[in-house]
């Protein structure tokens, strides 16, 4: 595994080639529904062993009996001890973890963008979508760092196995969405956490790398909201891309630092398309503000600092 370089957009037209995948073992938090329900089933298909971690335990059960190479973990992302869990039973198929799938998210309504009145005064907000998406990512994050470096170390060599980190954002992550903060805040700190890793993870023959899923109907959302969306005309991106996305990324070695945007055919033949947003292309200005941002302490100088 090579360091981070600003690269050419992925061709997202290119055969996958998902041969190499057999026998390897992925974590999927929020698998038993929806998108998550669509990444579990194209590794699973790929003969990838899969963990899959969710609140819902009927879903989840069933999934990963229908695969027979699957487990279920009951799983709240929010809690560090529900997680742990979850990565010591991943483990428990072959004694290492390959890829983790940081897919658990909400979207409830929002309680920021709200007024109270002119004769109330306003209330604490519920940030749970802050516990899940960002809190539940980070745990995530950690957890699957921790296993990497223990499996590959942390000087690179052709010896160490290719582990791959995916983290999961959302148009939210980098368009304009009104009326609704918290969404969208943990969706673009997410992608934050990809740019804080992708220059080291190397060290420990890693990667690191974003989907962001446009509307896509799924339970994340109500019915009428999703109606809603669709009355202005507003085309849907498919839940099936999402899992050829996902093994688009996992399938190719050199794929480090991307976000790859789950998208209406309509924009994308395949349903996904890297928009080149994350490599800051055609700005020396911006490629040399970044170069002042990590020159005192490069990636060149190691994985930890003393």
């Amino acid at each position: 595994m090579e360091g981070y370089t600003c690269s050419a957009p992925v061709d997202c037209g290119k055969q996958v080639d998902v041969s190499k995948l057999k026998g390897k073992t992925a974590i999927v938090t929020g698998g038993a529904n929806g998108i998550g329900q669509a990444y579990v089933k194209a590794i699973a298909a790929a003969g990838v062993n899969v963990c899959i971690g969710d609140m819902d335990v009927t879903g989840g059960t069933k999934l990963a009996s229908e695969i027979g190479h699957a487990k279920f973990v009951k799983c709240d992302v929010s809690k560090w001890e529900d997680q742990v869990e979850l990565f010591k039973t991943a483990a428990t198929f072959t004694g290492k973890i390959d890829y983790v799938v940081a897919n658990a998210g909400i979207c409830p309504q929002d309680e920021i963008f709200s007024f109270a009145g002119d004769e109330n005064e306003p209330t604490e907000p519920n940030l749970k979508a802050i516990d899940v998406n960002l809190k539940g990512a980070l745990y995530t994050t950690k957890l699957a760092t921790h296993y990497f470096i223990k499996q590959n170390g942390q000087t690179p060599s052709p010896a160490q196995e290719d582990t791959c980190l995916v983290l999961i954002g959302s148009g939210a992550a980098f368009l304009d969405c009104l009326r609704g903060p918290v969404y969208p805040s943990t969706k673009w700190a997410v992608r934050g956490i990809m740019h804080t890793l992708r220059r080291t993870a190397y060290y420990y023959g890693s990667r690191v790398n974003v989907i962001s899923p446009w509307y896509v109907r799924t339970s994340i959302l109500s019915e009428e909201a999703f109606d809603k969306v669709s009355a202005s005309g507003v085309e849907f991106a498919e839940v099936e891309d999402a899992g050829r996305c996902l093994l688009r990324i996992l399938s190719d070695p050199s794929m480090n630092g991307k976000s790859l945007f789950l998208s209406p055919r309509k924009w994308a033949e395949n349903g996904y398309l890297d928009l080149d947003i994350d490599d800051y292309p055609g700005s020396e200005l911006l490629q040399e503000i970044q170069w002042d941002q990590i020159k005192t302490d490069p990636p060149s100088k190691g994985l930890f600092l003393d």
